[in-house]
């Protein structure tokens, strides 16, 4: 048996005693016998999704959650595959797939960075190029955004003359990948945004209102950009005469950037999915009927319905979507970890666990002794410093019971706190076992160990910064 295996088992052996055994371990008031059962649930998910993976720690969760007594197993299933979140972001993943399937994001960046508005000024044509890609890794995800990005900005550094080293592709490459990272909690119902908030939402019974969270993200993220472009200049200076003659025929390239008929009809039920899931939020007592409409189905049930919509309609004898295939685009790791957190975090907010009473005990000396503005930012401040070196989704599931707690202790809005641990979870640019972005950042040859250690503390600093005023300010 090689090391690797050893490792794995030993592992997960001690996921298993932490669901299976941290029970029997004497409750500290107010803690519960039951609260010891569910937490060691609990601790045990998180160090399987950290040290194993996350497939069968979540099922070993959900197994353990029914064996305590406090859920039957038809309430368990109901309560993890059946909650609405988790359908919803089953059904995201088949239409932001679709998006991708199709080559828009190609064309969207192409098109962006090669308007007359931008080409010969190289500090805006790096911004529009940055803010292209926080767009695109908010419609589909980081990682494909990450791909598209790098490619032309090996494009890019080729035609401009650049090499590895050199100040101005490291800007561009890391800035990229930092800004996809930031633009995939642009939409309220991606994987990480939902599993964060669909564990306060559960917590708290209400759910967060998407129009501020819109707003609240979408302004952070530019100005996180500019804030990081001007920091980039002022510390490596570089030379950037070159980009001012980028022929954008290059950029262009043979494949053209002219969208064809399925592409315009699938941006087409991209807008209409954000104003479908919008409307409702900004006119809640509206009687009119298409408002109500929207209301009773849901965001679960207005994406279900674009979906159907898609595998209806048929462009050259094919179906827009082809729902064998796009299943495929299904991060399944996300719905599993969402389907197990869920009904945990329920269950440890229920009373008869004695966590809502421990965790007061501990927040609301913190919460009532500090501003709401200070508890935002050292709440973005955890956020930030954890999720580099854990994964992000569990980082912010263990943040909102603290943020949970603090609403319950002094009645502040809560939608500051939720977005900005929601941001901040994000951050994660510098340990390979922060995200998925963060290992393609480390393994970048154009990027490197030295110059990552230079641009990435002060990426994190800035955005953590940033996201903790514009949160203050607009969520409090």
């Amino acid at each position: 048996m090689s090391n690797k295996d050893v490792k794995y088992y030993v592992n997960s052996a001690i996921c298993l005693a932490l669901m299976l055994g941290f029970g029997y371990l004497p409750p500290l008031a107010p803690i519960t016998p039951l609260g010891m059962q569910i937490l060691g649930i609990f601790l045990g998910m998180v160090y399987g999704w950290i040290f194993v993976g996350i497939p069968w720690p979540s099922l070993a969760g959900l197994i353990a959650l029914i064996q305590t007594g406090y859920m039957s197993s038809a309430d368990v299933i109901r309560a993890s595959f059946g909650e609405g979140n988790v359908v919803l972001m089953f059904f995201i993943f088949i239409f932001c797939g679709t998006f991708a399937h199709y080559g828009l994001s190609r064309v969207i960046a192409v098109w962006s960075i090669t308007r007359k508005i931008v080409l010969g000024r190289p500090w805006v044509f790096t911004f529009v190029f940055l803010m292209v890609m926080a767009f695109l890794g908010g419609v589909t995800s980081a990682t494909p955004t990450i791909v598209i990005g790098w490619s032309l900005a090996y494009v890019i550094s080729q035609q401009c003359g650049f090499k590895k080293g050199d100040s101005y592709p490291l800007i561009l490459i890391f800035g990229i990948a930092f800004v996809a990272q930031l633009g995939d909690c642009i939409i309220p119902f991606k994987s990480i945004p939902l599993l964060v908030m669909g564990v306060y939402e559960s917590l708290a019974g209400q759910s967060v209102p998407l129009g501020p969270y819109m707003l609240i993200v979408i302004l952070a993220t530019v100005l996180c950009t500019i804030v990081y472009l001007w920091a980039a200049n002022l510390i490596f200076k570089p030379d950037m005469k070159s980009l001012k003659d980028l022929d954008e025929k290059v950029l262009i390239g043979e494949d053209g950037i002219r969208m064809n008929k399925v592409q315009k009809v699938v941006l087409f039920f991209l807008v209409i999915l954000m104003l479908m899931m919008l409307l409702p939020g900004f006119f809640p007592k509206s009687a009119f009927f298409p408002i109500v409409f929207l209301k009773k189905l849901g965001s679960t049930g207005i994406c279900i319905l674009l979906v159907m919509m898609m595998c209806l309609i048929h462009i050259d004898g094919e179906p827009i979507i082809n729902f064998k295939k796009m299943v495929a685009n299904v991060e399944w790791n996300s719905i599993l970890l969402l389907a197990a957190a869920i009904p945990v975090a329920n269950a440890m907010s229920n009373e008869a666990s004695g966590f809502p009473a421990a965790l007061n005990a501990m927040i609301n000396p913190l919460a009532t002794s500090t501003s709401p503005f200070v508890f935002v930012l050292l709440i973005g401040l955890a956020a930030t410093f954890i999720t580099n070196v854990m994964t992000n989704g569990p980082v912010g599931m263990i943040l909102m019971a603290a943020v949970f707690a603090a609403v319950q202790s002094v009645g502040m809005n809560p939608t500051g706190a939720v977005v900005s641990v929601v941001m901040c979870v994000h951050i994660s640019v510098l340990f390979p076992s922060g995200s998925s972005t963060a290992a393609l950042i480390s393994g970048n040859e154009w990027i490197g160990t030295k110059n990552l250690w230079k641009i990435g503390p002060m990426a994190c600093v800035v955005a953590w910064l940033i996201i903790s005023v514009i949160c203050g300010l607009f969520g409090l």
